[in-house]
């Protein structure tokens, strides 16, 4: 299974940019997008690419719901 993760751009140099994804930076492709990126903004990224733009509102939901079955597979692994 394949799961893209959001990060918020920090910054943008050329065709990538730098994310933050918890406590992480990774500086990824953002080349394969038709809209335009700046600073603050979320993108969901998989392997180091941009999938696609999204809404911190989203960004905020999928983080939620990985924290959530991340925790949930730690509680019940005794």
């Amino acid at each position: 299974m394949c799961v893209g993760i959001p990060g918020q751009v920090i910054l943008i140099k050329d065709k990538k940019a730098k994310i933050k994804q918890g406590e992480h930076f990774h500086w990824i492709d953002i080349s394969p997008l038709d809209e335009e990126v700046k600073e603050g903004d979320y993108l969901l990224t998989y392997q180091g690419v941009a999938i696609n733009k999204i809404a911190i509102e989203e960004a905020e939901e999928i983080l939620k719901l990985m924290d959530s079955a991340c925790n949930a597979r730690v509680e019940g692994s005794d």
